[in-house]
């Protein structure tokens, strides 16, 4: 029954924070289909590049905080005891805050060198210095994000989501409509604003006590989650580096037509798995890091997780992979065409990313940062820049859709090796049938669709794109009980 009772709980949030990404995603279509119509192609460029900018100063001065905090926020939430929640949370917000105010001032100093390097003259010091502002609510934003995240308060998290990027972009419609290029900047900051104040909202209703912790205090206990955070950051900035060199090489080496192929392939498969892979990091990671002191339970609750995952992952990558052709049409051009071989190799990796992604989290649960930048940051950054070199040398894109393949699938032998060694992990006999199911589904799909006769490529492919969701679906239903649930809801109308 308890078994039971978790497998609902992790499809409930895959589904809950997955249809959160679609709503988001369609209102960042939106968002950009309005800029593109009032500001035209100048006000798209100028507001990303004012985004990204400032948001490598944000990922800089927030320390990772916003992620780390999660795990000891869930912890001390998991003990029920709730003068250390209390004492966590207030030691959280004091570093928050700190950092939030350093990314402010760091915004503030380098505006001017900001516009010279992002627009090679210093005339958009001013608006950099104003989005200050912006990157102050945005991490204060993020930081309540974690407090709803680690008191496991996910509706309030998908709601603080929603709302604050809905009503934010009702908002910025008229600054773009009145102001033009010129309402870029308040629309962001009033956007960022709104956001934070819904944020607090959301915040208010956690439970927790007055308790008094010095500055002193705050500060040795606060340091445990910066160096985990630190970890963090590092780790994302080298991949941030590795994905750069990557798309350099690619450039230089090839053509800029192969990045730009290159982008959009990585990019439908990741969109279309990403849903999966928000719903763990928001809901997965905080039950796993509360109880993460027992290596019992871990093995438990990661195995379940990468049950549902691959359960989901897999008919949602191989229905990509027959409807390739379609896909690419819908999102891009038929000038795209060419990707659809490189589009389905990817797939086929994303599977063994799907199969490594709940066992990657043990080591950050755990606060083991050594363990989890020389996974994260050392060593998966490393094989994907060599793989992809390699790769691209040898055979163009094809050898890039190859190279990305091996590397998850020696990433994926790895991660095993070492949480065995390290804390006793091993898959369990449920979820190595489920893996196994998946890969001869998907080296089968592979085969007809490289080598079967022409008349008969599609109707097998799609045979067997049904024949993942039906086995999917049938599994789930063991687990959590599909069609109990249906009923259920049924009899209530």
């Amino acid at each position: 029954m308890e078994g039971g009772t978790s497998y609902r709980t992790i499809f409930k949030a895959t589904s809950l924070f997955g249809g959160v990404q679609v709503i988001q995603v369609l209102l960042n279509l939106v968002r950009g289909k309005v800029i593109a119509v009032l500001l035209g192609a100048a006000g798209v460029g100028l507001n990303s590049l004012f985004i990204s900018s400032v948001s490598m100063i944000s990922n800089i001065s927030g320390l990772g905080l916003s992620f780390t905090a999660v795990r000891d926020i869930a912890k001390a939430k998991e003990s029920g005891d709730i003068d250390k929640l209390s004492i966590i949370i207030k030691v959280f917000k004091r570093w928050l805050y700190a950092t939030a105010l350093l990314g402010f001032a760091g915004v503030l100093i380098f505006s001017p060198l900001l516009s010279l390097y992002t627009f090679k003259s210093y005339e958009y010091t001013v608006p950099f210095m104003f989005l200050a502002f912006m990157l102050l609510f945005g991490s204060l934003s993020a930081g309540n994000a974690s407090l709803l995240q680690g008191t496991r308060n996910l509706k309030k998290y998908a709601l603080h989501t929603l709302t604050g990027s809905l009503v934010g972009l009702i908002v910025s419609v008229p600054f773009y409509y009145l102001f033009g290029i010129k309402g870029v900047v308040p629309a962001l900051i009033v956007s960022a604003f709104i956001t934070f104040l819904f944020s607090i909202y959301y915040t208010s209703k956690i439970e927790v006590k007055s308790v008094s912790v010095s500055w002193k205090e705050s500060y040795s206990q606060g340091l445990d989650m910066v160096k985990l955070g630190v970890a963090m950051m590092l780790s994302v900035s080298i991949g941030s580096l590795v994905h750069y060199l990557i798309n350099t090489y690619i450039s230089n080496s090839g053509s800029i037509a192969d990045l730009g192929l290159y982008q959009a392939g990585m990019a439908i498969t990741s969109q279309s798995i990403g849903l999966v892979f928000t719903a763990m990091a928001i809901d997965y990671y905080p039950r796993l890091s509360a109880i993460s002191d027992n290596n019992q339970k871990v093995k438990e609750m990661v195995n379940q997780q990468g049950e549902i995952t691959m359960l989901i992952a897999t008919p949602v990558l191989i229905v990509l992979s027959v409807a390739a052709p379609l896909v690419i049409r819908l999102l891009y051009s038929a000038e795209f065409l060419p990707i659809v071989g490189f589009l389905r190799v990817i797939a086929f990796g994303m599977l063994f990313k799907a199969a490594s992604y709940s066992i990657g989290a043990i080591s950050f649960s755990k606060g083991d940062k050594k363990v989890f930048f020389f996974l994260e940051g050392i060593y998966m950054n490393a094989s994907i820049l060599l793989f992809s070199i390699i790769g691209y040398k040898i055979n163009g894109l094809t050898g890039l859709s190859w190279a990305y393949l091996s590397m998850h699938i020696v990433y994926f032998l790895v991660i095993n090796i070492v949480t065995k060694k390290l804390y006793n992990f091993s898959i369990d006999k449920a979820l190595r049938k489920i893996l196994l199911t998946s890969l001869l589904l998907m080296l089968l799909l592979y085969a007809v669709l490289h080598y079967a006769p022409a008349g008969y490529t599609y109707p097998v492919a799609s045979a067997l794109a049904l024949i993942s969701v039906v086995y999917s679906y049938v599994e789930i239903d063991k687990l959590i009980g599909v069609r109990e649930l249906i009923n259920k809801i049924l009899r209530r109308k």
